[in-house]
């Protein structure tokens, strides 16, 4: 039972502390690429889909016709109003503006489909992929577009941030976890490239934009289609946006879980990726960032069972066992009441175990053929 204990503690220590360390010691050991200082002017499409977002939608088409363009990219928007309720598209089409196209679709679709419907109509040589609640920072467009000069490059994955100083517990907890998540990036483009971007800001070749099947994470099935086809992922960290976390962890559980069992389908139909005897660098980075870290409820479960076989071995059992059962009373009970949040440590504990049981339902949802195709974005306020 010892073996079993210590063998998920190490496990897990590897997917998330292990992992990032090594991939930082080895990317410092690999000269950074040189990112072109500028590139020719490109045909660019900048595709926001859009359901009942009428509380940002105009925000969001003010913010992206101020980005900042100096390489003179010929630019167009497209708003793709997936059936909503809230008058979106009406507050689209009042604005009148030559630079934005709006396309309804024929009810609600889900946003693969729309997707899917409108990618094909699309004309520039690059896509660029964000929310409708994603202000961009104003260098976002250069940033993005810029590392398509290298023939090399496929996609391109922004940053995302979340301001901690407005957020709550798990909103300051959730922006630790994108500094992290960011560093990582950052080292993974040294070496194999991006493992995927995420959906808020990332860019592609439109010709690599693959259709997305049902019940998949729209965002890492694009973007690793350019490594599928024999391109590389890079990172623009001056592409930056920040998200706004809700507060309500029911509402964050649910986005969650929906989010790894799309993201899981999604891997599995590029599990082939994840061999480092294929794919070299990418493939051990792939397995590492997505593969075994979706494997950590499961150690967690592993460690806290058989340290309770092990408590009569000894103090440090009793001490672990003990410390494991009043770790997790407690996220309960901050669950509960959100003020217990506050207490030092406790929303980054809440976080980590929310993050953790989430990964174990999203996974359950996938093993038993449930698949998600609409869903209602979680907007604070």
């Amino acid at each position: 039972m010892e073996f079993v204990f210590w063998a998920a503690v190490v496990f897990l220590a590897y997917v998330i502390f292990g992992y990032g360390l090594v991939l930082q010691v080895l990317a410092k050991l690999v000269p950074a690429r040189p990112l072109p200082a500028m590139c020719e002017a490109q045909r660019v499409d900048i595709l926001i889909p859009a359901y009942n977002e009428s509380a940002c939608i105009t925000d969001k088409i003010r913010n992206t016709l101020a980005l900042r363009n100096p390489d003179g990219h010929a630019v167009q928007i497209t708003v793709v109003d997936d059936g909503s309720t809230d008058g979106t598209a009406d507050i689209v089409r009042a604005l009148g503006l030559p630079e934005v196209r709006l396309i309804e679709t024929p009810g609600r679709l889900g946003k693969l489909a729309a997707m899917n419907l409108v990618v094909p109509q699309l004309t520039g040589e690059i896509v660029v992929f964000t929310d409708a609640n994603a202000m961009l920072a104003p260098n976002s467009l250069m940033a993005l577009v810029r590392p398509f000069a290298d023939p090399e490059v496929g996609g391109v994955c922004g940053q995302i941030s979340v301001d901690a100083k407005k957020a709550g517990q798990i909103g300051k907890a959730e922006a630790l976890f994108w500094r992290y998540d960011q560093a990582m990036k950052a080292a993974e483009a040294r070496l194999g490239g991006v493992c995927s971007a995420q959906g808020s800001i990332y860019a592609m070749r439109r010709a690599l934009v693959p259709d997305v099947p049902p019940g998949a994470a729209d965002d890492f099935y694009i973007s690793v289609a350019a490594v599928e086809a024999g391109f590389r992922l890079e990172f623009a960290p001056e592409a930056l946006t920040q998200e706004v976390v809700t507060e309500r962890a029911g509402q964050e559980m649910g986005r969650r879980v929906r989010s790894t069992e799309m993201g899981w389908r999604a891997l599995m139909r590029y599990r082939a990726l994840m061999n480092p005897f294929r794919t070299g660098w990418y493939g051990w980075q792939l397995l590492s960032h997505k593969g075994l870290r979706r494997m950590a409820p499961f150690a967690l479960i592993v460690i806290f069972i058989s340290n309770l076989f092990l408590i009569p071995e000894g103090w440090f059992y009793a001490l672990s066992g003990l410390l494991q059962i009043a770790g997790y009373a407690l996220v309960a009970l901050a669950w509960a009441v959100p003020t217990v949040r506050k207490l030092p440590l406790v929303g980054t504990a809440m976080f980590f175990v929310m993050g953790n049981l989430a990964m174990l339902l999203g996974l359950l949802q996938y093993w038993q053929g449930r698949e998600s195709s609409l869903w209602t974005p979680v907007r604070e306020g």
